[in-house]
């Protein structure tokens, strides 16, 4: 089965202004876990961007960040953020494009942490493509490393009205670019499909610019939904334990929250 992935991706401008609220929410998160676990060497899988692996790049710590994401244009936006930072923090990056089902990197078996961030895992629809993901990653690890995913936890009363026909239409955000440049404004339309727990998404991005010009285009993205205990169980029968599962990104338990952030653990 074809999935509509990449054309979201491919406006990247677009898609660090859309998420640029994102940053506040879970960079904190992902900070705090860096001090806790004290790595040396980490990989950020679909690292987009660099929305976060910038950041990171700001607080505590020393260590060596690798990215890897299949998206020419994302990695080329992250280059160009990198190229503004100083050389120390410069030289700390490594970014390599590739698919997280199948990357073999330099340092396989040496990283002490790896984490999946902000609903990526989304992207993995088949089967076959969720366990080669984990699969790939437990051998990346070093004996005792850490595998952190984190996504949102499905809203089924929004997966029932995803089922209605027509679909409806949502107005999802309005966006002002820096400079008073334009004002964007974001609607979707959701279809669920829940054999294949497939989420068909349509965005429309129109833009409203001052001189009183207009945008307007469309992308489709494809989303897996994962339950909690699907997760979990992949992370199960691909080898590892699992240390953790927060419900948000303020470290609330599992289940108090509307997200699933599951820490698994490399067996020594």
């Amino acid at each position: 089965m074809p999935y509509d992935m990449g054309e979201y991706y491919q406006h990247a401008s677009d898609y660090d202004l859309e998420y640029q609220g994102q940053t506040q929410q879970d960079v904190p998160f992902w900070c705090e876990l860096m001090m806790r676990y004290t790595p040396q060497r980490v990989l950020e899988l679909a690292c987009g961007s660099g929305r976060i692996g910038i950041e990171l790049l700001h607080c505590p710590g020393s260590y060596q960040l690798e990215g890897l994401d299949i998206s020419p244009e994302m990695l080329d936006a992250y280059r160009r953020k990198l190229a503004r930072e100083p050389e120390a923090a410069q030289q700390r990056v490594t970014l390599h494009e590739g698919d997280m089902c199948d990357y073999q990197l330099e340092h396989k078996g040496q990283f002490d942490l790896i984490f999946l961030p902000f609903n990526s895992i989304v992207h993995l629809y088949e089967i076959e493509q969720q366990l080669d993901a984990f699969k790939n990653t437990y051998d990346h690890l070093a004996a005792g490393g850490r595998f952190v995913v984190d996504t949102f936890l499905p809203d089924i009363d929004y997966l029932s009205d995803a089922l209605n026909r027509p679909s409806q239409v949502y107005l999802e955000d309005e966006i002002e670019a820096p400079g008073d440049e334009f004002t964007m404004l974001l609607y979707t339309t959701r279809k669920y499909d829940p054999i294949e727990q497939l989420e068909h998404i349509v965005w429309t991005h129109e833009k409203f610019f001052g001189t009183g010009e207009n945008e307007r285009y469309l992308t489709k993205l494809d989303t897996h939904i994962f339950f909690p205990r699907e997760l979990q169980l992949l992370f199960l029968a691909t080898g590892f334990s699992i240390d953790a599962i927060y419900g948000g990104y303020d470290w609330k338990p599992f289940s108090k929250g509307t997200r699933q952030i599951v820490v698994g653990r490399k067996r020594i």
